[in-house]
């Protein structure tokens, strides 16, 4: 059994290869640009041709492996000088007719240029259709990433199967670091009560506030925010305050810690005087909230 290639490193050969191609063009046209206009364009499909056949005996006649296999530690394994010969042949004269055509003023020709266009035209959208659905099968099966590969039975492997990976002990040594504060992170973190500090921190920086001995009842209307989140309250609830807090700001606060200062007039809530509201009362604009009782 041939061992195993991985999809996106016969993919990725694949495209290499046609961008090495975009480039040496991309060059030839820089080097055409410096000469008279329009005396190069008329032979840029016999250019492409040349490119071609030197990518070609540059790679697959000296070799069992296009230059993108070979970046990628790829090759053909049952490539032969006869396959080799039948793959430039496929790759180039196709495309060079379809440029030809593309090309030249059909109308001095007659018909029988147009059907040959016609005809062209219908054999590369079924060159494109079997691309497609050739590529549908690459990846289910993971061989023969090309049409051309399918057409001459070619099949790809890797050079370096079984050479051993080496690992450098720099890498080893970021790796352990990682890893070792990941494990500090994931261990530690769950244990620091951040609401506590949060409010810590502000109570360095906030005024203190003088709190009143007269315990108001906590109303509410329309325009009512959560002292916390500062948006409308979700399930309002207080806890010995007159603001009122969304349940699970609330709650949040009360499952960290058992009494915190409220962000608003600083005084400490308590987790057992927690409670919940529902409409009582309703007097012109707003909405007064009574005690229901707690949950």
């Amino acid at each position: 059994m041939a061992p195993y290639v991985s999809r996106i490193n016969q993919i990725d050969a694949a495209e290499l290869d046609v961008e090495i191609y975009k480039l040496l063009k991309n060059e030839t046209k820089d080097i055409a640009r410096y000469s008279a206009p329009g005396k190069f364009d008329k032979w840029q499909a016999e250019i492409d041709i040349a490119l071609k056949f030197f990518i070609w005996k540059f790679s697959l006649q000296r070799g069992n492996s296009t230059f993108g296999q070979r970046l990628l530690n790829l090759h053909y394994a049952n490539l032969n000088q006869k396959k080799a010969v039948l793959y430039l042949l496929l790759t180039v004269l196709p495309q060079y007719i379809k440029d030809k055509l593309a090309n030249e003023n059909l109308s001095a020709h007659g018909d029988t240029a147009y059907r040959l266009k016609s005809l062209v035209d219908r054999i590369s959208n079924v060159i494109s259709l079997l691309q497609l659905i050739n590529l549908l099968f690459f990846l289910h099966r993971g061989i023969q990433s090309r049409v051309i590969e399918l057409l001459l039975g070619l099949s790809t492997q890797s050079i370096t199967t079984n050479k051993p990976r080496n690992i450098g002990y720099s890498y080893m040594t970021r790796e352990l670091l990682w890893h070792g504060l990941m494990e500090l992170f994931t261990v530690g973190i769950p244990m620091i009560n951040f609401h506590y500090l949060k409010h810590t921190l502000q109570k360095l920086w906030r005024r203190k506030k003088k709190q009143q001995d007269i315990k108001l009842l906590p109303t509410m209307n329309l325009s009512t925010k959560c002292a916390y989140c500062e948006e409308n309250p979700i399930l309002p609830s207080h806890a010995g305050c007159q603001h009122i807090f969304c349940y699970y700001c609330l709650k949040a606060h009360f499952t960290a810690m058992n009494m915190f200062h409220c962000p608003k007039c600083d005084v400490k809530l308590y987790t057992e005087n927690m409670e919940r509201y529902t409409v009582a009362t309703c007097t012109s604009n707003d909405t007064v909230l009574s005690l229901k009782g707690p949950t």
